[in-house]
């Protein structure tokens, strides 16, 4: 069981590993599930663990049951709360597994503060866990450290847990956030260039990394050479679902942003491919995070028809208050920004943009893909290029 649990939070969970007659199989199946944040898999792990008594399960696994219930029935923060107690009492595996939903949970929740407080407290159990399972636990640490603007002690985390697993993606994933964070994209692109597995089809995130790499070489002003890395690996699927769809329109919209007409020109016909993509989703949105991403695709087709539907989907799940001041000035923003009414995208996001958290999920360093449509739009309205938004002040927007 806990070689198992070990290679979910390595992210490398093999289902032939898995036996469909074992409950606790049945809840990591579920767990993997919840962590992809789209609805097709919340509904497969509700049927999962609904056909799972709890008394089947070791007494400890019980609370994580109902903790994963509990977010695939759409009760993120309930979940994270449970996960959160339970931690404190839990060891060895349980812990191990506990401590990464509850990091994960935080994540969605766009919760930097609670992500580091779930970190710390799982490095407390590292005694209790197998070697390996403590190396993973230091790169989830190092990944909160990051987040928290913490970047020397994020750097010595995930190098200590890349000393334990060489292959933990996440840990390197955490050290090319801080050098991009800190804007040494040399360093960040080589280090994901020396990563000891390579990059083969079934490598673990390996659409996210090609991201990071070109949103390096968008750092040192080479857009032909992000472009081309666009074409050759972001868009290399491996997977149905939105998570390498959003890699996709993430850096597609920043090319958009800084290449100006004769690039907007030459990315149209991908928005169309990303806007088909992303119209299944449409169908079954229910993460902000996607449902922003699928906008700006839904956008820059000019297909309003379906980014009406993201946005009255996103009013209905969300709560009033939030909806009102984050998600839709941002999705105003976007709409405006893709209809070139720069005045109108630069106002409506200011406000959302000014809180400390926008609690959307995503990292910081994504999340900045905001911060650069409103800085965008701004200069538009200054007549300059930007592009020179990489030298000044779009820089030091990544160490908010």
């Amino acid at each position: 069981m806990e070689s198992i649990v070990e290679d979910l939070v390595a992210l490398r969970l093999d289902p032939r590993t898995v036996r469909n007659t074992d409950p606790h199989h049945g809840l990591m199946v579920a767990a993997e599930g919840v962590t992809n944040m789209e609805a097709a898999r919340f509904r497969e792990a509700i049927d999962i663990l609904e056909a799972m008594p709890p008394r089947s399960l070791d007494p400890e696994f019980r609370t994580t049951r109902e903790a994963v219930l509990s977010w695939a029935r759409g009760d993120l923060p309930s979940a994270r709360e449970m996960l959160a107690s339970s931690l404190q009492t839990s060891s060895g595996g349980h812990a191990l597994l506990t401590g990464f939903l509850a990091h994960m949970a935080d994540f969605f929740l766009g919760d930097s503060e609670g992500m580091l407080e779930t970190g710390r407290s799982l490095i407390e159990l590292r005694s209790t866990m197998t070697r390996r399972a403590a190396g993973l636990s230091d790169g989830l640490l190092a990944f909160a450290l990051e987040e928290c603007g913490e970047f020397s002690d994020a750097i010595s985390s995930a190098e200590r847990a890349m000393s334990i697993n060489p292959d933990d993606i996440y840990a390197l994933h955490a050290k090319v956030h801080v050098l991009q964070r800190l804007r040494d994209n040399k360093a960040a692109k080589e280090s994901i260039s020396r990563y000891s597995n390579g990059w083969g089809a079934a490598e673990p995130m390996r659409i996210h990394m090609w991201w990071h790499f070109a949103i390096g070489l968008l750092g040192e002003g080479e857009l032909d050479e992000a472009l081309r890395c666009y074409q050759l690996e972001v868009r290399r699927k491996s997977r149905a679902g939105a998570w390498e769809d959003l890699d996709a329109v993430a850096l597609l919209w920043r090319l958009e942003m800084l290449g100006g007409q004769e690039f907007s020109e030459m990315l149209a016909p991908q928005w169309l491919t990303l806007a088909d993509a992303w119209a299944a989703y449409a169908a079954d949105p229910n993460y902000v995070f996607n449902d922003l991403h699928a906008a700006m695709a839904f956008a820059k087709a000019e297909d309003y028809r379906l980014f009406d539907r993201i946005v009255a989907s996103c009013r209905a799940r969300e709560t009033p208050e939030f909806f009102h001041s984050v998600c839709r000035p941002l999705f105003e923003g976007i709409a405006a920004f893709a209809q070139r009414d720069y005045a109108t995208s630069a106002r409506v996001m200011r406000v959302a943009l000014e809180r400390q958290q926008l609690s959307i999920g995503g990292s910081k360093v994504q999340q900045n893909i905001f911060h650069w449509t409103r800085d965008a739009a701004d200069t538009y309205l200054r007549d300059s290029n930007p592009s020179e938004l990489f030298s000044s002040h779009i820089h030091a927007r990544t160490g908010r």
